[in-house]
């Protein structure tokens, strides 16, 4: 799984929730009205890498302030391991 983007505090992306939403690079459609179009391939997300252990490191720090994650992209549910990951996010108190 990579992660394409990280936009750390959102009012807008999980109504009624203050949240974070994780963008993940990949996806199998030719939208052409896609928002993220530098998300489609997942080798093309340009810089260092941030991994999911730094992101729930990330998410560890924010508690109590953040609410919940917003999992957006490319197209997450490409990834085998995406349940694994709400299910660690939620384990964490955040809403998915």
């Amino acid at each position: 799984m990579r992660i394409g983007g990280l936009q750390k505090h959102s009012f807008i992306d999980y109504p009624g929730k203050i949240s974070c939403a994780l963008f993940l690079a990949g996806c199998n459609f030719s939208c052409t009205y896609c928002h993220n179009p530098q998300l489609v391939d997942a080798s093309g997300v340009a810089g260092e890498p941030l991994t999911i252990e730094d992101f729930l490191a990330f998410l560890a720090e924010r508690r109590g302030w953040l609410e919940g994650v917003v999992i957006s992209g490319g197209e997450p549910t490409l990834h085998r391991d995406l349940p694994d990951l709400c299910r660690r996010i939620k384990h964490m108190g955040y809403a998915v």
